[in-house]
């Protein structure tokens, strides 16, 4: 692992630093699942709700209405899902990643660049998203 991830865009796109990737590993094959995802606060306010898991752009369609979107990245071919979410959360981005500037212009909750949120968080499962700190609770 890197001491130093100086590249700037890798940062703000990727969300990737020396101290995520020591988060990430930390957290790698940790715990059952129920606790507290954290990454960056990408978009203020905070918004509990089903969370809905999805691993592909073609499977945006399952995502229902006021659900909290979970994925590991987002890009231009996933702005048709933001209108119906309550927040975002996501696997990889940064302060200026995709998901983090759609949702800040939708008005939307985010946390992104979590490392492990598509795996530690399940289909249904309730969770409140707080992108003022970048932390997502799974409640149940």
């Amino acid at each position: 692992m890197p001491e130093v991830i100086s590249d700037p865009t890798v940062q703000l796109l990727w969300g990737i630093t020396a101290d995520r990737l020591h988060a990430w590993a930390a957290t790698a094959g940790a715990g059952d699942g129920v606790g507290d995802v954290s990454g960056y606060a990408a978009s203020p306010g905070v918004v509990e709700g089903v969370a809905r898991v999805v691993r592909s752009v073609d499977d945006i369609g399952t995502v229902q209405q006021d659900e909290i979107l979970v994925c590991s990245v987002t890009a231009p071919s996933w702005g048709p899902v933001f209108p119906k979410i309550a927040a975002a959360v996501s696997d990889i981005g940064g302060m200026m990643s995709h998901a983090a500037i759609v949702a800040r212009e939708y008005g939307l909750p985010a946390v992104v660049g979590t490392g492990n949120a598509t795996s530690a968080i399940k289909t249904g499962d309730c969770v409140r998203v707080d992108g003022n700190t970048g932390i997502v609770t799974i409640l149940s």
